[in-house]
């Protein structure tokens, strides 16, 4: 009996030995950040706590960058950016590098910060969160302010709180609709505490103030909604896009496609074919094809993310530029026609409508000329693609067409 409770133990032992171990797997962190800093002697650039990242010199942190250490700290960041095949710890070591900069940054870091956000969408996110610390340990600059407010189009998760955050602590408030507007879009796809820090925002841009009614996390952001929609009965509604029951292919499994595609997967002809066969030809030029009713794409790839065009694509409505607005046009005789103006000479006015199509109607006809919310873009186009159509169109028109100027680029010494 005593041999029995002994084998009995052990096993108590061993299980509670492994569900420790596993448990420990569970919780296990991300490895910390610490590399060398090339060309710079002792330095290394280290996370000496969790998502604190400093610029180390034999030991001790970095107060003000040199002239030298910038350059360094830069080819450093340039060469990382360059590295085939980034991986996970290659972006986390850049994203690491920014915040360490900025953090200490001189005139020359930041301007070279800002730089980087006009000229790589793709790396909007990092910089703004890099100027989100030189703003909260610094001062608060106004072109910072604007790079902040601007990156909320794009910023996400745990970098949307930091950029909040620092938009707080500025004094300048945004009084633009389109703004408030996508505070509040923001914090609808936050959990409770980014939700918190967008009704801080906004509270201290609106001055107003809600306080929970009930239980449910999203209760103050749909008060922020009501109270934007009865504030801006003309502007679009704050709400997150939602997905067109026939919609082919949807927003996050595209998403998700495209963020793990390589350059080696870019297919130049497929992407080529796919903007004819989604009819973007039609309203948009690229390089030397397309017409130019609708907005120019050319160098949409220095402008936007490619989540940016993939969502504008699959959901044109939920954000109509100002460049571009819609109309409904009513004539005399009670006919309708809706799309987007252009110049058609001195006796009549051209409409491109949804279909591509253009609509000649003459200004002695016209009745009422009516703003609309609606982009003149139609729904539903990448339904006319297959999934490998659809993602090399997005990659396609991440690209520069032959021809078009690569300027605003800043290259390896």
């Amino acid at each position: 009996m005593g041999s029995l409770k002994k084998k009995i133990l052990i096993r108590i032992l061993v299980f509670g030995l492994v569900c420790t171990g596993i448990n420990n797997i569970s919780h296990a962190k991300t490895p910390a950040i610490n590399f060398k800093i090339d060309r710079l002697e002792d330095t290394m650039l280290q996370e000496v706590a969790e998502g604190d990242f400093r610029i180390m010199v034999a030991g001790a942190p970095l107060d003000r960058l040199t002239g030298a250490e910038f350059t360094a700290l830069r080819e450093q960041e340039l060469k990382l950016q360059t590295k085939k095949n980034r991986d996970a710890e290659s972006k986390r070591k850049l994203n690491a590098l920014l915040i360490a900069m900025a953090r200490i940054a001189d005139e020359p870091t930041l301007i070279y910060l800002h730089e980087l956000f006009e000229s790589y969408p793709e790396r909007r996110n990092d910089v703004a969160e890099a100027i989100s610390w030189y703003a909260k340990e610094n001062q608060r600059r106004d072109a910072d302010w604007r790079i902040l407010v601007r990156s909320l189009n794009i910023i996400e998760g745990d970098q949307a709180k930091t950029v909040m955050r620092a938009l707080t602590r500025f004094r300048r408030r945004s009084n633009k609709a389109q703004w408030i507007r996508q505070a509040i879009l923001v914090g609808l796809e936050q959990d409770l505490a980014g939700q918190q820090i967008a009704d801080r925002l906004l509270t201290h841009w609106t001055g107003q103030e809600f306080k929970p009614e009930s239980d449910s996390a999203n209760s103050i952001m749909q008060q922020w909604q009501d109270w934007f929609a009865s504030k801006y009965p003309d502007e679009l509604p704050a709400e997150l896009p939602v997905e067109a029951a026939d919609s082919r292919w949807k927003y996050k499994g595209l998403l998700a496609e495209l963020q793990q595609q390589t350059k080696d997967t870019l297919d130049l002809k497929l992407g080529a074919q796919a903007y004819v066969k989604a009819t973007c030809i039609k309203c948009h030029r690229f390089g030397e094809q397309g017409e130019k009713v609708g907005p120019d794409l050319t160098y949409v790839s220095r402008r936007f993310q490619q989540k940016e065009v993939l969502q504008a694509t699959l959901f044109p409505s939920h954000f109509v530029s100002e460049e571009y607005p819609t109309f409904t046009i009513v004539t005399d005789a009670g006919k309708t026609f809706t799309g987007m103006m252009g110049a058609a000479g001195p006796d009549e006015i051209m409409l491109l409508t949804e279909a591509g199509k253009r609509q000649m109607i003459k200004k002695q006809e016209v009745d009422e000329i009516i703003p609309v919310k609606k982009s003149a873009m139609p729904d539903g186009l990448l339904n006319l693609l297959s999934k490998a159509e659809a993602i090399q169109l997005i990659r396609y028109l991440g690209t520069l067409p032959e021809g078009a100027s690569d300027k605003y680029r800043h290259k390896l010494p």
